[in-house]
């Protein structure tokens, strides 16, 4: 989380708090739940013009105007400065949401290696040993989380990674000596990869790590995230 949206944050909790002590201590007489009814959409608003901010490519454009658009929307409605129907909103969002997950697998790269499942269920591989492979890991309402510090690279040798995060999580450590090409694509969900973050409604990221070791192994990270996360950090 960066330090604008830190601030913005606190700020709007040290002002909830401190209005709700004003009326415990009688000094105020004002309703936290008729400000919240009310002018909520302002945090839909606001999330929506931090990503035109950032400026995270496509994705965060397409996110940001989405959600500033539907917080303008909701809070006119609430406050009476125009009426849109809804329904109409609700008529296209999930099948476009469908469309936008089906394009995303489409356009990703061609999976190959081991499949690895967590189905409501776990995969940890975190102890000292383990032999890394190409391979694909899902996380279908369920977690994984991969610790290549401890497992067994052969110098020099490309390897790579497939994730799929569909209503679930990962979470990837990798070594700081390894060169590791990590692109992802993010739908309804978040996605963290070495200290860079996109999420939202769609968005795209790349981003990578070179090591200055000449028998460094190279890693290339695939994700996909649908109403998940995943996260990959180098320890």
């Amino acid at each position: 989380m960066n330090s604008k949206r830190q601030w913005f944050l606190g700020g709007v909790f040290i002002l909830l708090g401190g209005v709700l002590l004003a009326n415990n201590l009688g000094y105020t007489d004002i309703s936290v739940g008729w400000i919240f009814r009310n002018f909520w959409p302002l945090l839909l608003i606001y999330w929506g013009a931090s990503f035109l901010m950032e400026r995270k490519g496509t994705g965060g454009l397409v996110t940001g105007l989405l959600l500033s658009g539907l917080g303008i929307i909701i809070l006119g409605n609430r406050q009476g400065w125009f009426e849109v129907d809804f329904s109409i909103f609700w008529t296209f969002f999930w099948p476009v949401v469908l469309i936008l997950i089906g394009i995303n697998f489409i356009k990703g790269p061609r999976m190959f290696g081991t499949n690895n499942m967590a189905i409501l269920s776990g995969i940890e591989k975190t102890k000292a040993g383990w032999d890394f492979e190409d391979g694909t890991y899902w996380a279908i309402m369920g977690g994984v989380e991969l610790d290549l510090n401890k497992a067994r690279l052969e110098p020099k040798r490309e390897y790579h990674l497939f994730c799929n995060a569909f209503m679930g999580g990962i979470e990837i450590t990798l070594p700081e000596d390894v060169t590791a090409y990590c692109q992802g694509t993010v739908v309804l969900g978040g996605l963290e990869m070495l200290g860079d973050e996109t999420g939202g409604i769609f968005g795209t990221q790349k981003v990578e790590q070179i090591s200055d070791h000449p028998d460094a192994s190279i890693i290339h990270i695939h994700s996909r995230v649908t109403m998940g996360g995943i996260e990959i950090q180098s320890r």
